[in-house]
């Protein structure tokens, strides 16, 4: 049998940003807002969760979900993982664990 091997670290991570650059740029406004939201909050509380922006992008009548895949991107430029994870308090998540950023 021929395709595409199971296991392939280098391939899995071009992958992974194509699909995020597709993503990012279907959603461009929305993902820049979510991400001003996402520095605002982290420069007040020095961290910041996909749970608070989701929180703040409610408030201000946006909805995070409307991100897609793109939500993905939130943290990807200008933000550094702190190295903790705290488990999602939004009930669509089923509590996984979110990543805490900071502003790079």
């Amino acid at each position: 049998m021929h395709g595409l091997p199971l296991f392939d670290i280098v391939e899995a991570a071009r992958r992974r940003d194509v699909g995020m650059t597709l993503s990012a740029q279907a959603r461009e406004l929305l993902l820049t807002q979510a991400r001003l939201l996402a520095h605002e909050h982290a420069a007040r509380h020095g961290t910041v969760t996909a749970d608070d922006v989701a929180a703040l992008m409610s408030a201000a009548g946006m909805n995070y979900a409307d991100l897609g895949n793109a939500a993905g991107s939130v943290f990807r430029e200008g933000f550094i993982w702190t190295g903790d994870v705290r488990q999602s308090a939004r009930v669509s998540t089923h509590r996984r664990l979110v990543r805490v950023w900071r502003i790079a």
